[in-house]
């Protein structure tokens, strides 16, 4: 019979590894751009079916979307924004596969799916003001009370 000790150990270099190539992902760099007009990103050329959801005052959500690249959301589409603090959040796949944590029995047997595309999530928040955005000045503390409206 074998110690849990000798057991722990044999196991410590596994767990080391996972844990380094974990680490090792380094997560896309991705830049919000936000503009008087519109919020677009650089950088997301290896991205697919990207989510944008902006959510704001008065219960305001839209959604743009995007199967290759990233989403952009524009005012000219977006209805009448009231004055007031928005957030965003954007969700994608990125190209990179990664296995599956959690595999589950869906019946299929050895034809399911032993991998996925790694997520990336981003998110932030801006002003509408006089009905063109504004960036907020995180520097100055700005948009702490995102419920607040002007």
């Amino acid at each position: 019979m074998r110690s849990p000790i000798s057991a722990a150990a044999r196991l410590a270099p596994l767990v080391l590894a996972v844990s380094l190539s974990s680490a090792a992902f380094a997560a896309p760099d991705i830049e919000a751009r936000v503009q008087s007009t519109s919020i677009s990103f650089a950088g997301g050329q290896n991205f697919s079916n990207a989510v944008l959801t902006v959510t704001g005052p008065d219960g305001y959500m839209r959604e743009e979307s995007a199967t290759r690249g990233m989403p952009i959301f524009r005012l000219q589409t977006a209805g009448r924004l009231v004055d007031g603090y928005y957030q965003f959040a954007l969700t994608a796949a990125t190209d990179e596969v990664i296995p599956l944590r959690n595999k589950m029995d869906n019946g299929r047997g050895p034809e399911a799916r032993t991998t996925e595309y790694r997520a990336f999530n981003m998110s932030g928040a801006f002003r509408v003001q006089q009905g063109l955005i504004v960036p907020i000045d995180e520097t100055a503390g700005e948009g702490a009370d995102t419920d607040a409206t002007e």
